[in-house]
This record gives structure tokens, C-alpha cells and sequence, in this order.
């Protein structure tokens, strides 16, 4: 206990309200994070390199309380390799959100999502996005544009302060006691003369004659020239948000139910001067996958301004039907690393791509032994992609492999990495997109840790790019600490490395044999 207290003392004196400084332990009850490890490898100075994506490397928080006006403001700092834009928008809905999109930026493996005490905020969570993250802000109760603010501040290195991207959420006043308000005003008035009406709504499903992709078009009349602006909200579950500035929906917008192929449902709301359209999808949507069109009126053909928005409906995750045992399973297998990316590097300069590679190979041999068929991303050190590749595309050819190869299982195989050298131990990460990527991960960490005898950092959930854009059961597992260097010299050594080569294919086996029991 009185290590808790000082480590809250010390973490408020460091996060000083100009300097931006961690705070690591625990002052709004949420899960403190300092027993979280960090990678290491992110830049901390200078311009990203060409076609290279920033790392959001670290995350932490604290609370402030103004002396003057009592009121309680949550500050987030989350740490970037390199010099990125953040836009922000605030979410109406049954949960409130703020939704921040970092651009050209994907979150490290440490970054883990975060639970409050609801006071500011309840959670945050994390979720890489094509090239971009987003940070979704979930709240106890709607936000102003006053109540919070998103800032970039530039690298100090003369302070040893990376680039860093803030987030200043003031804690909302407590609702007032008044009948309560409709969640969508239905009204045909105009509450000043500037105010756009949303009129009308209508809708239609197309099948495209060539390719055969069905697709659904939402056409909104407003009766004037709008902006609109949308975003992809992963959590609690997939939804499209789109605002319509400046719009008031009439009476006769409804909210709509749909079959669930494309969209399950579409509400209404009014959020301040703006509509909010909420999506609620059956499936997440990559950017490719929607289009939102503003459209002029049109006199001589009788059609009004127009907002227009186009989904198409997402290619299905295939039904899985697992058998025990490893014969005829086909398994990707993807070494981290390679080529022009050695990943993170030990204190004695050893490479995290190498120990990733030693071990996939050896996990290759035993799976063939036991009758399984393996298809490595890479089987030398290469980069997957090719060279001059930006991250997205060298994640994505490794995810294509066992995509295209319709495999059973995906493994990703990495070393982890901590700026404190003390930190070590294994860890397995998953995104639950399937009923078994929890049970992969699991099994995978129970075997891993039986093998190696390394600390349990446990199976974890994440929103790495390997393991969500797989298409079948995916795990990323990380073996050790390259960071510690007794764990360094384990990852060198050929016994150790078998050791988790053995843990893996019998994390497999275990699978395999629990899945079979939910056929």
C-alpha cells in the first residue's frame, strides 16, 4: 500500500500540467499501466522516415484538479515516433463517445485499451484503422466542443520528451433534474433561420451485375447545402457515424431496421446543431467498403439537396468446423521481422528477427512431423512485402499468404521489448473477429509458459494488423524480452528456442482438440 501511495505522489508531481510528464499509476481508478511493457525500438526525434508509418509507442494519464474551480480534468498522452495530425469528433449515441483519428500512424504492441472509474471517461480503446488509429474515448455522458481539447506538441530532446499527441477532457457537470429529453427531436420547425432540415430518407439495395457485390445506398434530402463528415467506430461493436452539420431531422425520419446482411440498423439523433446517423454493422467496414456524397438540388429534375451514402456488404468470415489433432491442418506461420526491418534488438545486439525466424522454422519441422501442412510469410530474411514497402503493405502481404491459402490457423512470431531491462516474460495477443481467436491465444500462452518457464504476461486482447486482417483464428505471440538480457541469451540459445518451438505446436494441438468440442 505504501508503494502504491508513493507511486501516486510521484506520478502527480511528474505529469506537470505544462510539461506533459507519465504518469503510470493509477489516480481515477482505472487498471494502473505500469506493469504494462512498452516497446522500446520507437523513434523519440526527427522527421518519420519515407513511406514509413509513425508508432503511437506509449500511452499514460493522470488527473488534475483546478485549485481555483474544483473541477477535475483527465489529461492522455500517448507517445509518437514521429510528427502526426489528429482530428477529433465527438459521438452521440447510447454511449457517448469522442472518437480521435491519429493519420498515418498504427499503435505498438504495448498499447492495450484502458477502463476508468466513469467519472471523465469510461474507457479508452485503441483500434488501428488502414494506415491511420482510433482512439475511441468512451464517456459517461455527452461532451461539449469547450469540454475537451486534442493538441500535438512537437519532440524536446533536450527533455528526452518524444512526439506526443494530448488529449484534455474536462469532467462533465452533473445533469440537471428536468424531464427527460427525447433521444431525436421530431420536429418540422426550424429552430432559427439557418437551421437545415434532414426531410426525407430512402433506401435501396443494388446487386452488381459483373461482380455480384450487393450493396446498400441511404439517400438523406436536406433542404439545403450541407457538409458531412463520417468515422468507423470498432467498439462495442462495429457502426458508420456520420454528422450532418448544421441539420435538424423532420418528423418524418424514422429510424430504420434492416435484415443485418449489410446493415443491421440505422438511428437518428440530434447532437447539438447536427444530426448524427449511426450504422450499427454487422461487420467492420475497411475505407474501400462505404462512400459518403453530397449532392446539389436539381430543378428542372425535382430532386433536393442530397446527402448520399453507399455501403457495400462485407465478404462473410467463413464458417469454421475444426477437427482434433494436427493431421491435414494447414497453418501460416509468419517469423516477425525480416529483411530491411530487424524489429527490436537486445543488449548485445542480437535481432529480434533472427530469434523469430530460428523458431518458426523449428515450429515448421514439428508441425510436418505430426502431418500438418505449413506455409511460412517468409522462410529467409527477407521482407515480405519487398523492399521500399510502407508498414501497411508489408503487414498486409503476410496477412494476404494465409488469407489466400484459406488456412486454419494464423501464428504470428515476435519478441517482446521494454525500456526497463528488468521487465520479461511471455505473451500471447489476439482480436476476437472469430468464436476461437481467444481460445488460439490461450492455448498458445498455457503452452508456451508449460515449455519456456517464463513469466505469465497471460493472453491479451489487441488490435495488431496481422491478427484482426486475418480471415481465420489468429495469434501473435512473443516469446521473451529481447529487451532483458538474460531472456536475450535464452532467445540466442537453440534449447530454448526448441523449448518454445515444442510449446507452440503442443498450444496448436490444444486448440485444435478444444475447438473440435464446440462443432
Amino acid at each position: 500500500m505504501r508503494k502504491i501511495v508513493l507511486c501516486f505522489v510521484l506520478a502527480m508531481f511528474m505529469l506537470s500540467w505544462s510539461g506533459v510528464q507519465a504518469a503510470t499509476t493509477s489516480v481515477s481508478g482505472a487498471k494502473p499501466t505500469a506493469d504494462l511493457p512498452r516497446i522500446a525500438s520507437a523513434q523519440t526525434a526527427g522527421e518519420p522516415s519515407a513511406g514509413r508509418l509513425a508508432e503511437l509507442s506509449q500511452v499514460r494519464w493522470a488527473n488534475h484538479i483546478d485549485a481555483a474551480t474544483g473541477i477535475t480534468t483527465m489529461r492522455l498522452v500517448m507517445d509518437v515516433s514521429s510528427p502526426v495530425t489528429a482530428s477529433s469528433t465527438v459521438v452521440d449515441g447510447s454511449t457517448p463517445r469522442l472518437v480521435l483519428t491519429i493519420k498515418g500512424m498504427l499503435p505498438g504492441k504495448s498499447v492495450t485499451d484502458l477502463t476508468f472509474d466513469g467519472k471523465v471517461a469510461k474507457k479508452v480503446a485503441f483500434d488501428a484503422s488502414g494506415q491511420d488509429t482510433k482512439v475511441v474515448i468512451d464517456l459517461p455522458q455527452l461532451l461539449e466542443d469547450t469540454d475537451y481539447k486534442v493538441s500535438t506538441l512537437p519532440s524536446d530532446a533536450e527533455a528526452q520528451r518524444p512526439f506526443r499527441v494530448v488529449v484534455d477532457i474536462k469532467q462533465p457537470a452533473p445533469p440537471k433534474t428536468a424531464p427527460a429529453v427525447p433521444a431525436l427531436k421530431k420536429t418540422g420547425t426550424k429552430s432559427n433561420s439557418r437551421t437545415i432540415e434532414l426531410s426525407q430518407v430512402r433506401w435501396a439495395n443494388h446487386k452488381d451485375a459483373v461482380t455480384g457485390t450487393n450493396s446498400l445506398r441511404l439517400v438523406m434530402d436536406v433542404s439545403a447545402p450541407v457538409k458531412a463528415s463520417s468515422v468507423i467506430v470498432s467498439t462495442p461493436t462495429p457502426r458508420l457515424v456520420l454528422t450532418v452539420k448544421g441539420t435538424t431531422p423532420g418528423k418524418a425520419v424514422k429510424n430504420l431496421t434492416f435484415d443485418g446482411k449489410i446493415v443491421e440498423k440505422i438511428a437518428f439523433d440530434v447532437s447539438g446543431q447536427d444530426t448524427e446517423v449511426v450504422f450499427d454493422l454487422p461487420h467492420m467496414l475497411e475505407d474501400a467498403d462505404y462512400k459518403v456524397s453530397t449532392l446539389p438540388s436539381d430543378a428542372k429534375a425535382k430532386r433536393p439537396f442530397r446527402v448520399v451514402v453507399d455501403i457495400k456488404q462485407p465478404e462473410p468470415l467463413p464458417d469454421f468446423s475444426f477437427t482434433p489433432g494436427l493431421k491435414n491442418k494447414l497453418i501460416v506461420l509468419d517469423p516477425g521481422h525480416g529483411g530491411s526491418d530487424p524489429g527490436a534488438v537486445g543488449p548485445s545486439q542480437y535481432y529480434e528477427k533472427t530469434a523469430t525466424l530460428a523458431v518458426a522454422q523449428n515450429v515448421k519441422q514439428l508441425l510436418e512431423k505430426a502431418g500438418a501442412k505449413v506455409i511460412m510469410t517468409r522462410q529467409d530474411d527477407r521482407d515480405v512485402y519487398g523492399s521500399n514497402a510502407t508498414d501497411v503493405d508489408e503487414l498486409k502481404a503476410r496477412t494476404t499468404v494465409a488469407n489466400n491459402r484459406k488456412a486454419d490457423v494464423f501464428v504470428s512470431i515476435h519478441a517482446n521489448s521494454f525500456t526497463d531491462r528488468a521487465v520479461g516474460g511471455t505473451s500471447t495477443y489476439y482480436y476476437q473477429k472469430t468464436l476461437y481467436d481467444s481460445m488460439l491465444a490461450r492455448s498458445l500462452q498455457t503452452s508456451m509458459i508449460e515449455a519456456g518457464g517464463l513469466q505469465d504476461r497471460r493472453a491479451n486482447p489487441a488490435n495488431f494488423y496481422v491478427i484482426k486482417r486475418t480471415r481465420m483464428p489468429a495469434a501473435l505471440v512473443e516469446l521473451a524480452f529481447i529487451s532483458n538480457p538474460q531472456e536475450e541469451k535464452l532467445l540466442r540459445s537453440p534449447e530454448f528456442q526448441q523449448k518454445m518451438s515444442q510449446g507452440i505446436v503442443r498450444g496448436l494441438e490444444r486448440f485444435f482438440e478444444q475447438a473440435a468440442k464446440l462443432n
